[in-house]
């Protein structure tokens, strides 16, 4: 079958209220910018402006928060004919902070969220199917039916040949069981993906481990490539026992919300055109680099030209079959 779409994600969609007052802490600041967020929503969006292909599986609020996420996927080119609308549900929201040189302080209101009321028939066979890979996100399996849902479509995908991302996504306020629970549903979706994204935080939340090595090696039990992401001080790739470490790019910090997700977008942008680790890990250090230099998470994700003249400006060479390379 003809492919139709590069990435499907699945998970949060929201509004993010980012603070206009900087350095001002939540309880003090009183302008507020409003914009699409939510960690699936922003890596679909940077990998569209990219040039790849995406499709996006929430539901939504039928209100008008839902139709301004609703509308700013679609003009970004994100494929929704997958999010649905629910009268029943609501859109969450991200209050922060924005302390430039710092990460500030934020608010998750996700009562009743939509997101993760997600079910199988909203994952049809067809969409995984027509498309090169899934993208999980940790957040998913903190309720059901999302997490069954997760699991089903991550099921299905390694059944039809398709490659599985999953993003650890750890966000501690959005869990409410035991970790032994928590540590078990991170474990099975794990059991279904080819490549896992998190910085090292993530994965001792995923693993309930305290060393970062142990973590490593409850994941090294099962093939494939473990990403580790962090921030200004790179990444590194761990595939068949060989470590390969990219360089980070210190700029201005901003913000530092939505860094991780530009790094996914860029990082999948290099691996779905058959980029090595090192180049793909590098290209979302960059995507992830400029995103936190922007008041806005989707908003300042990055286009390819973009990335490209980033890349240029720190000493890189760019070929688009390869990727970068120091120069």
């Amino acid at each position: 079958m003809k492919q139709l779409i590069d990435l499907v994600a699945i998970g949060r969609a929201g509004v993010d209220l980012y603070s206009l007052d900087y350095g001002a802490p939540l309880e003090s600041a009183k302008r507020f910018a409003k914009y699409v967020g939510g960690t699936a929503a922003n890596s679909v969006v940077g990998a569209s402006r990219l040039g790849l292909k995406t499709s996006l599986v929430t539901r939504l609020s039928d209100d008008e928060l839902g139709s301004f996420v609703f509308g700013f996927l679609k003009g970004e080119g994100v494929d929704v004919s997958h999010v649905k609308k629910d009268g029943r549900r609501k859109t969450g929201i991200v209050f922060a902070e924005v302390s430039p040189g710092r990460d500030g302080k934020f608010i998750f209101y996700r009562e009743n969220v939509g997101d993760l009321q997600v079910t199988r028939r909203d994952v049809p066979t067809k969409l995984i199917q027509e498309t090169r890979a899934l993208l999980v996100t940790g957040t998913g399996l903190s309720r059901q039916p999302s997490f069954g849902t997760c699991l089903y479509a991550a099921k299905l995908a390694k059944e039809l040949g398709k490659e599985v991302i999953f993003n650890l996504d750890w966000r501690p306020s959005l869990w409410d069981m035991r970790a032994r629970e928590r540590v078990k549903r991170y474990a099975e979706m794990a059991g279904f993906s080819d490549i896992v994204i998190g910085n090292e935080g993530e994965y001792l939340a995923a693993t309930g481990e305290s060393k970062l090595a142990d973590a490593f090696e409850r994941f090294n039990k099962r093939p494939g490539t473990l990403v580790v992401t962090a921030g200004d001080r790179g990444s590194e790739t761990r595939s068949s026992g060989e470590v390969q470490r990219a360089p980070g790019f210190p700029v201005p910090l901003l913000k530092g919300l939505g860094g991780g997700d530009g790094f996914i977008a860029g990082f999948l942008f290099g691996h779905l055109s058959g980029w090595g680790d090192l180049e793909s890990a590098t290209f979302g250090n960059a995507v992830g680099a400029i995103v936190v230099t922007g008041h806005a998470c989707s908003e300042s994700m990055p286009r390819l030209a973009e990335v490209t003249t980033f890349l240029r400006r720190h000493g890189y060479n760019f070929n688009p079959k390869i990727g970068p390379s120091k120069r």
